[in-house]
């Protein structure tokens, strides 16, 4: 667990710093969601993760010229803690969460203060998962899961550089499971 939190918290510091970088170029919008997400499998119960992520747009770098649609790179991460029960046994499974891909909005009349958006790409999955068996004392195993997800949302304008967002997203990873998140991001 404090492996897991350590790491957390450095990939936190690593996007605050990198912000910035982004920021100079333009088009960028950096955010921090909170995310519920269902059971990974049965006997755990569903909890609430947080995550830390940035859109880059790369309309105005690659020149597009339909206003009506954007296309962006979208990079996160979320932290999740699930607790479950087995046969009496009690079980935690952290799982921290790398998410990179293409996301496609869709704005018609190229500055609505509302922006439907799908996304999809790939993923990288850290998970810890620790039993703590009576007379045995805790045992853990940790593991390294790739594979997809998608989904889509909507995004809201609040104020000039301000957006508030709500999303659904699909992991197909080992131990499949389904995310809602409220997102608040500014742009640069």
């Amino acid at each position: 667990m404090k492996k897991v939190l350590i790491i957390a918290v450095l990939a936190f510091t690593a996007a605050l710093m990198a912000g910035p970088v982004f920021a100079a170029a333009g088009g960028t919008t950096i955010d921090g969601s909170l995310v519920f997400a269902t059971e990974p499998m049965g006997g755990y119960d569903s909890t609430v993760g947080i995550g830390v992520g940035a859109l880059i747009d790369m309309a105005d770098r690659m020149k597009m010229s339909s206003k009506d649609m954007k296309l962006g790179i979208r990079a996160d991460m979320t932290y999740f803690d699930w607790d479950g029960s087995f046969y009496g046994i009690d079980v935690s499974y952290q799982r921290l969460m790398f998410f990179g891909g293409p996301r496609l909005t869709f704005q018609p009349g190229g500055s609505s203060n509302i922006a439907p958006y799908v996304e999809g790409g790939l993923e990288l999955g850290y998970g810890r998962v620790e039993v703590a068996v009576p007379y045995f004392g805790k045992r853990s195993s940790t593991e390294i899961d790739l594979g997809l997800a998608g989904g889509g949302g909507v995004d809201f304008t609040l104020a000039k550089n301000v957006k508030l967002g709500v999303s659904g997203r699909l992991h197909l990873i080992n131990d499949s499971f389904l995310t809602l998140a409220v997102t608040c991001g500014v742009a640069f």
